[in-house]
């Protein structure tokens, strides 16, 4: 008998934390836990972190016991959300006038001479990087990953752009920026850099597509992000171009 009610308590305390758990995941807030990371909030809400720092105005990664976190996107935000077409038509606006970027490279040294144009080849692998990189959204995140099957933030880049037509060795985030150098009005094609992020000093980077927009492998998959959004701004370092593109022909 004390079996049988045992096994009733245990069935109804699973039930119950199991619907704890949904209808927690599908609340509008979130109570923070010990143990908690942004990581596992945004997962459970199918999140970015990016997008649940921007939705909280959190500009670090930092998370208190107790802290109320807003999980869902308004639907405002979700129809604001450019769609994989819409960024397409951009790029290809962006194609016919050359249309440069507003922002201004950190890095540039106003003293340095200005860069000489590009050859037509070297323009064409700019541009093709976007052809390259745009069916790659949504490609899983990958630690040292350089193929569709997964990325990581150096090898969407480096696939990309070997992709587009440049001859360009295997390097991490670090020797990528070493290997470019500093740009003040940015083209898509062209790289952006960013500090501080999983660890210290130049630790990521993506492809500028234009608009203040940029293509990079997240922390869970290939995905466009906003320069100015609240985690990247303080983090951004600036714009590059990889020196082999002015010996391209």
């Amino acid at each position: 008998m004390k079996k049988k009610v045992f096994s009733v308590m245990a069935t109804v305390a699973l039930a119950t934390c199991i619907a704890a758990g949904n209808a927690e995941a599908a609340s509008d807030q979130y109570v923070v836990k010990s143990g908690d990371s942004l990581w596992k909030i945004a997962s459970l809400h199918k999140l970015t972190v990016d997008e649940l720092k921007e939705m909280n105005g959190l500009k670090s990664d930092s998370i208190k016991v107790s802290q109320k976190l807003l999980v869902k996107k308004p639907a405002s935000t979700v129809k604001k959300q450019d769609s994989k077409k819409d960024i397409q038509n951009s790029v290809a606006v962006m194609k016919q006038t050359s249309s440069t970027s507003s922002f201004k490279s950190p890095v540039a040294n106003a003293d340095k001479p200005k860069l000489p144009a590009l050859s037509k080849s070297a323009q064409d692998i700019q541009l093709a990087t976007t052809e390259v990189a745009l069916p790659l959204l949504d490609t899983p995140y990958v630690w040292a990953g350089v193929t569709p099957e997964g990325f990581d933030c150096s090898g969407f880049i480096y696939y990309v752009f070997t992709n587009a037509g440049l001859d360009l060795p295997r390097l991490d985030t670090i020797g990528m920026f070493e290997n470019s150098v500093a740009v003040d009005e940015p083209h898509p094609g062209d790289l952006v850099f960013f500090q501080n992020t999983y660890r210290e000093g130049i630790s990521h980077a993506g492809i500028y597509l234009g608009e203040g927009k940029f293509i990079h492998a997240g922390t869970k998959k290939v995905e466009i992000s906003a320069i100015d959004s609240v985690y990247w701004k303080d983090k951004f370092i600036g714009f590059t171009r990889f020196n082999q593109l002015q010996t391209a022909k």
